[in-house]
């Protein structure tokens, strides 16, 4: 056979294998595809629980800031409790003075009426006369 026809025969055939193509790489049942069925409820339920999560981010977010300082100066000691050093050091810590007034309104939410103890104020640890606020890993700590 001469070079000419051969071409044109292998010609032929890479068209014909071109025009198939599609036939052989097309399906006649469309694929399944199973998604899971989802109510309004527990879309409705998704969401509250992402909005959850984003005021704890929040709340996270201004409460580090509320702690956060660069220098001694910066940090103060501040009832957390509504008793103070009347129950001891779980009732005080150290924040940075310039959010005194936003830790007061974020602990005024929590607190219900609490009669304090008729004791006198605690003098061990945080509570001591000796305690100071420092600003300790860019945290304000009580030290004593």
């Amino acid at each position: 056979m001469n070079r000419k026809m051969r071409d044109r025969i292998a010609l032929f055939c890479a068209f014909v294998l071109l025009a198939l193509l599609p036939f052989f790489l097309s399906r006649t049942r469309p694929i399944a595809v199973d998604l899971p069925e989802i109510s309004k409820e527990e879309v409705v339920a998704q969401e509250e629980k992402e909005q959850k999560k984003a005021q704890v981010k929040a709340v996270r977010a201004k409460t580090r800031k509320i702690y956060a300082c660069e220098s001694d100066e910066d940090c103060i000691i501040v009832d957390k409790d509504p008793c103070g050093c009347l129950i001891g050091p779980a009732g005080v810590t150290a924040i940075n003075a310039l959010y005194t007034l936003e830790f007061n309104s974020m602990n005024l939410k929590n607190v219900v009426a609490k009669t304090c103890p008729d004791t006198a104020p605690s003098t061990e640890k945080e509570c001591s006369a000796t305690a100071q606020a420092v600003c300790q890993a860019q945290t304000c700590k009580i030290v004593y």
